[in-house]
């Protein structure tokens, strides 16, 4: 009987998961949260779109509709015959093997005619790979559950004791990026190894 190898397409079974949205807008009001789809551990063209996001205007209470751009991408870390480290994209015909480190990076283009005062980015981590300490921009928040988010590293109760949780358990990395000009790119980017 032949076994399958669930990593033998990088699409097939991690096809309709959830890998990042976007919050954007000022502190005062309230936030919409707006998701975006893509099959892990890359799309497959990489995500390219525009999402729309509510924010409530500077001291109003009227709402301004804030436009970004994002675009998601995914490669595998190598290393060249000079033993520096290359990244290759991630397409349909990647074959992953347990242990193959991957790079996510998420661009996010502020479109709308005002500067983001606030755009928070959360990129979640697919169940087929472990964070690992390389996360970009500096002092993100983490999550073991998907849902709460504190400064990283997290620490928990283990036996009584207050201890780091291990990045394995981490679910998704989430950014604060502040004052995004119009037009301008952000870059957020973690590393995960295939399970």
């Amino acid at each position: 009987m032949k076994k399958s190898n669930q990593f033998a397409s990088p699409f097939s079974a991690w096809s309709g998961h959830r890998l990042f949205h976007v919050v954007a807008g000022t502190l005062i009001g309230a936030m919409v949260v707006t998701q975006a789809s893509a099959m892990l551990p890359t799309p497959e063209q990489a995500v390219d779109g525009s999402v729309a996001i509510q924010s409530a205007a500077n001291t109003n209470s009227r709402s301004s509709a804030q436009a970004v751009n994002s675009k998601i991408t995914a490669s595998l870390i190598s290393t060249d015959a000079n033993g520096q480290e290359v990244l290759v994209p991630v397409n349909a015909s990647t074959r992953l093997q347990s242990g193959n480190v991957l790079e996510y990076q998420g661009y996010f283009t502020n479109t709308n005619a005002d500067r983001v005062r606030k755009m928070t980015v959360t990129m979640s981590i697919p169940e087929q790979v472990e964070l690992l300490q390389t996360v970009s921009p500096d002092f993100p928040y983490g999550s073991a559950d998907g849902n709460t988010f504190a400064r990283m590293p997290l620490r928990g109760k283990v036996d009584n004791k207050l201890q780091e949780i291990p990045l394995k358990y981490y679910k998704a990395v989430r950014w604060d990026l502040e004052g995004v000009g119009l037009n301008d790119t952000v870059v957020v980017k973690y590393r995960a190894r295939v399970k």
